[in-house]
């Protein structure tokens, strides 16, 4: 069962006040797009942190150089 249809199925609408409805798939859509949003940014985080550790890396490699010349 969708996760729409989970939402939906616990709620009970009155004919004459079927405003519900539209507030609750607004709130999914958003959701939906909140979840996408932070899927795409935990993929720039990740591409981020991998550059960053490749940096220092290479940055320790050099300073380990300089520690061992000066031996």
């Amino acid at each position: 069962m969708s996760q729409l249809k989970k939402v939906m199925s616990g709620l009970i609408f009155n004919k004459s006040r079927n405003k519900s409805f539209p507030k609750v798939y607004k709130s999914f859509l958003r959701k939906g797009q909140l979840e996408k949003g932070y899927k795409e940014m935990a993929s720039l985080n990740l591409s981020l942190a991998r550059t960053c550790i490749e940096a220092d890396n290479d940055a320790l490699s050099v300073c380990e150089e300089k520690l061992t010349e000066c031996e």
